[in-house]
């Protein structure tokens, strides 16, 4: 085996960068894309929980709202105290015990009490809590691990199988709910635990996260066992002062751009995603499988999206891609808004404008998941991931929240206190949206094609 021996963290970034991509790279992308899915059946099966007991245990919008904020909550922390911990420790044990932490409090979920809805918030919380850990690190993992000319079709790849997990999830609920019931449904959200075992076996740190801690010699075996061939590096060196907090706000256009892309887009993706369900079974008058059903549609154009966002990125850019991931899904947000109640002969124009703005809203996050650990060097990518996941948290909260005030919280769950609140409810998440596209357009940064920074 030929060795090459890099003399600095930056000639091993060249190595990567001129690096094939092996099989282990390619197991390695798989268990995590599986986790993604996973990650994403785990979050938002619960509109569909939701929408099946709010009527059995009589709960208010409240309430329900505050079951459907709880995950977004949790994945704020989650993913600001695991963004931190994985810049400090490294990318893959956050990556496998936030497996564990989501995993268990899904599963959990089937074991509660009948109307114990704020131990069903709680474990909901916890959900989140794992869920924005490990995407604090998921992304940053992969764009490390890639060559930079493979970067960013591969990075936004990432985007189009994790949207499966909104399909999983329509069509578990769909086919298995008249079986399994509410309670079987929620106990499938534990077993994507083994593909968290999986990763703690398959899956290698970093290699440029270790060159860029002084771990020379941890960084030359991930990077032998990732691309297949020896690389031999200088001793270890003493590691670098810890990079602080501020540096996620040393460059403030860097952080605006972070925040209010992620804050506007978690609030109009959670808002639909979370309520949908329940205005689809409750102002349509179907059942809660029926909605899933439904759902399913909305979700295949989500993926479909994910697709076009994969392509787009390549030919105009990632700032450029931005703007339609914005533009676009308030564009059609807001006419579902306003013809919400109309018809195009048999279909709803509220769905087929729904689908129609998943294509953007929701497709974009192909375009936006990597975006953070591009924009943020090695050193502090999972704070900078940390705080995108933190930031989409926080829209993840908005969203359901606001939602539910305007339709009335001391309201229980009934057709006509959701369809006073569609039109807007919906205009609101245009809003977001629409922030998104004017933050690509004012802080965007370019990062296609251009080499990460390791510090």
């Amino acid at each position: 085996m030929t060795a090459v021996t890099p003399t600095s963290a930056e000639e091993l970034a060249a190595s990567i960068d001129a690096a094939p991509l092996s099989g282990r790279y390619w197991a390695t992308f798989g268990l995590i894309v599986t986790q993604l899915v996973c990650e994403i059946f785990d979050f938002f099966i619960v509109g569909f929980l939701v929408s099946a007991i709010a009527p059995q245990w009589g709960l208010t919008f409240g309430q329900t709202t505050i079951i459907l904020l709880s995950a977004g909550l949790g994945a704020m922390v989650g993913a600001l105290i695991f963004g931190r911990l994985s810049d400090r420790y490294g990318r893959k044990v956050v990556v496998v015990g936030c497996a564990f932490i989501y995993c268990l409090s899904a599963g959990a979920v089937s074991l509660i009490p009948e109307g114990a809805w704020m131990l069903f918030a709680f474990l909901r919380f916890m959900v989140g809590v794992g869920y924005g850990g490990a995407g604090a690190s998921q992304f940053a993992l992969i764009v490390e691990y890639t060559p930079t000319r493979w970067r960013t079709p591969i990075g936004s790849s990432l985007g189009v199988p994790a949207s499966l997990g909104v399909v999983l999830a329509s069509v578990v609920v769909a086919a298995l709910y008249p079986m399994l019931g509410w309670r079987g449904v929620a106990a499938l959200g534990a077993l994507p635990i083994v593909v968290g075992i999986a990763i703690a076996f398959v899956v290698p740190e970093s290699p440029r996260w270790l060159a860029a801690n002084g771990r020379g010699e941890k960084a030359r075996a991930a990077l032998s066992k990732m691309i297949g061939r020896e690389v031999a590096l200088p001793p270890e060196s003493a590691p670098p002062p810890r990079v602080p907090v501020s540096e996620l706000w040393r460059v403030p256009r860097r952080f605006w751009l972070i925040f209010l892309v992620q804050v506007g887009i978690g609030t109009a993706y959670a808002g639909v995603l979370l309520w949908g369900p329940t205005i689809v079974a409750q102002v349509l008058h179907v059942a809660p499988q029926k909605a899933a059903a439904t759902f399913i549609w909305v979700s295949l154009a989500g993926t479909l999206g994910r697709c076009l966002f994969v392509v787009l990125p390549m030919k105009f850019g990632r700032v450029k891609s931005g703007w339609l991931h914005g533009y676009g899904g308030a564009l059609f947000l807001g006419l579902a808004a306003v013809f919400h109640a109309d018809y195009l002969g048999m279909i709803p124009l509220f769905l087929l404008f729904l689908v129609c703005g998943q294509v953007f809203f929701d497709g974009g996050f192909s375009n936006l998941n990597p975006y953070a650990a591009e924009v943020y060097p090695v050193r502090s990518a999972a704070m900078g991931t940390g705080l995108a996941a933190a930031s989409g948290g926080l829209g993840k909260i908005v969203g359901p929240l606001v939602m539910g005030l305007i339709a009335g919280t001391g309201n229980l769950v009934n057709p006509k206190a959701t369809m006073d609140a569609v039109q807007p409810a919906f205009l609101f998440l245009a809003f977001a949206c629409l922030v998104a596209g004017l933050a690509y357009s004012r802080f965007g940064i370019e990062t296609h094609r251009k080499p990460i920074v390791l510090e």
